[in-house]
């Protein structure tokens, strides 16, 4: 960008709008411009801060917690700008960013800012009047997460929840060349052995047995995978950096444990089931999120 072109992008943004063409032409000259690909991580949590973020063009997410697990905090697009508590304290970021697609930014450092705002102080009411309106929205936000949770004893999570964090850790293992293994697994045939109950009967069974399995599964899982109940009869393990072999092992050493759990449960319900199994690797079964949950849903 030409300087002109970023006064006139600076002056659309809420903290800079009421500054003169001059004190715009001031920042303007001492921002620096960045790029990031799909997926490519800009700080991470705990990262010593230093700057704020401009975003000229693409989207970036906030998040917490380590992928594939992260909880979405806030995400931006054009116009937005992030990241501006590294201009007033030394204390680690609180959170990561990540560019969801390709993303160029604008870049103001932090001795450049103390050197605007020596000049300019309404730069930095203008960004403390913001401050204050996110982090009442981020503390709504955190409060809304926990509701994505199952149950966090068997670490199952809501099947929208996963596929947040799925689209993220797609996005980043296609930038980093990585795979990602997925493993289905489906309860067949289920029905009483008695014809005594109704459908709602069924439903219920089976969320008390999906929540056993889950249970069952934690004990076998990493604190990088993740475990979901997928639809009413399946659950979804997502294992970062697994290969289809490494998780057809993975498969193999859970089968006799969840079996057991299944005779345990059937025999004191009076339910007949069957599970089923079936692995989907990123990227040899799909090359991005639509193919690999196309797989999925017919698994």
């Amino acid at each position: 960008m030409i300087i002109i072109e970023r006064i006139l992008f600076l002056k659309k943004i809420s903290i800079f709008s009421s500054l003169s063409s001059y004190e715009l032409r001031k920042i303007a000259e001492v921002v620096s411009e960045e790029e990031f690909a799909a997926g490519e991580v800009l700080f991470s949590e705990g990262d010593f801060g230093d700057c704020m973020y401009l975003v000229v063009e693409g989207k970036i997410s906030i998040f917490t917690g380590k992928p594939p697990a992260i909880k979405i905090l806030a995400g931006f697009e054009k116009g937005h700008f992030f990241g501006e508590m590294g201009l007033y304290d030394d204390k680690p970021r609180a959170a990561s960013a990540m560019a969801d697609v390709e993303s160029k930014l604008l870049v103001l450092r932090k001795g450049e800012f103390c050197d605007l705002i020596s000049e300019f102080p309404m730069v930095a009411l203008g960004i403390m009047k913001e401050l204050n309106n996110r982090i009442r929205a981020t503390n709504k936000k955190l409060h809304l997460i926990e509701k994505n949770i199952v149950d966090s004893s068997s670490r199952l999570y809501s099947r929208d929840y996963f596929i947040d964090c799925m689209k993220n850790l797609l996005n980043r293992a296609q930038n980093e060349k990585a795979t990602v293994s997925f493993l289905s697994i489906h309860l067949k045939k289920v029905h009483f052995k008695e014809n005594s109950h109704s459908e709602a009967d069924l439903e219920k069974i089976q969320t008390e047995l999906i929540k056993d399995l889950g249970g069952c599964l934690d004990s076998f899982t990493r604190e990088s995978d993740m475990i979901c109940r997928f639809d009413q009869k399946s659950i979804l393990v997502m294992i970062p950096e697994a290969s289809r072999k490494s998780t057809l092992k993975f498969q193999a050493r859970i089968t006799d444990d969840l079996n057991r759990v299944l005779i345990e449960f059937e025999s004191a319900k009076k339910l007949y089931s069957d599970l089923e199994f079936r692995t989907i690797v990123f990227p040899d079964d799909g090359v991005n999120y639509d193919e690999i949950m196309g797989k999925i849903e017919t698994a």
